[in-house]
């Protein structure tokens, strides 16, 4: 019987699906169970990555800080093997993870060092030594188009954001060639003033809005962790980058095309991008 594996992710949206294909490979070998969010875990499950996830609010994974309690060490004890992505300098949560009675505690800082230049799936890779691979893609089975054109003006940073001018002039550019353009809109988007009568999708559920993303044709976003979820769900993604690194950050996959500009890319060029003009 293959052993059990706990991976302990708590990190955004965008950081968990790279993680993706470092959890695939994982799989092969191991029985593998989620620690974190529950709503980004579903994630996980849905695409078949692993067999269960579980809420880390509720199992007193904090208490490994400190003195490991009743439920987190009821909790680990199934365990033959966790890899953790957080910090841990002082080697404190490995300490209390064996204590626990996990034998093979293997823990990495949840995101790239500083001085990382390659892409962000391959860190995740690198530091479980395998070897680089596909993006991994979510497959919802779905013949009907929802919608034509996704656009999504926020992201967990506003220096990450394209203008929100520049995508109000996209989407009307969209408007007078015939296409029919959504808004995305989250908690991030929350207080942005949309122009008036704009169509929006707004899900709760990131499975949920995964399966309504993988019935457009086409999506525009930031550097974002709903950007990278387009892109995993297959619909042809335009990712708009500014500041930060697109050979780092950037969604892969064959559907994905990124614009980078200084400091910004025009609306031309994305427009262009996306309809691949």
């Amino acid at each position: 019987m293959r052993k059990r594996l706990l991976v302990v992710h708590t990190g955004g949206i965008g950081d968990f699906l790279l993680c993706f294909p470092s959890i695939h490979a994982l799989a092969h070998t191991f029985r593998v169970e989620l620690l974190g969010r529950p709503e980004r875990l579903a994630l996980a499950i849905e695409g078949g990555l692993a067999e269960k996830a579980h809420d880390i609010e509720a199992v007193g994974f904090d208490s490994l800080f400190s003195t490991p309690n009743d439920r987190i060490m009821s909790f680990l004890a199934g365990f033959d093997a966790a890899v953790v992505w957080m910090r841990d300098d002082d080697g404190v949560l490995k300490r209390a993870m064996g204590l626990c009675g996990i034998k093979d505690v293997r823990i990495f800082p949840g995101l790239p060092p500083k001085d990382w230049t390659r892409h962000a799936s391959e860190y995740y890779l690198d530091c479980l030594g395998l070897k680089i691979s596909e993006p991994y893609r979510l497959l919802f089975e779905s013949t009907e188009r929802e919608f034509d054109i996704i656009v999504h003006p926020g992201s967990g940073g506003k220096h990450k954001n394209w203008p929100l001018a520049c995508f109000e002039d996209l989407a009307e550019t969209l408007r007078t060639r015939g296409r029919r353009v959504h808004w995305c809109i989250g908690p991030a988007e929350g207080a942005m003033s949309l122009p008036e009568g704009t169509e929006t999708v707004s899900e709760a559920s990131l499975t949920v809005l995964a399966r309504r993303l993988a019935r457009g044709s086409g999506y525009v976003g930031n550097d974002s962790g709903i950007t990278h979820l387009a892109a995993a769900c297959g619909i042809r993604t335009v990712a708009v980058f500014g500041p930060t690194e697109p050979e780092i950050w950037a969604p892969r996959g064959p559907n994905v095309r990124v614009v980078r500009g200084t400091p910004w890319p025009g609306v031309d060029e994305v427009l262009a991008a996306l309809l691949n003009e």
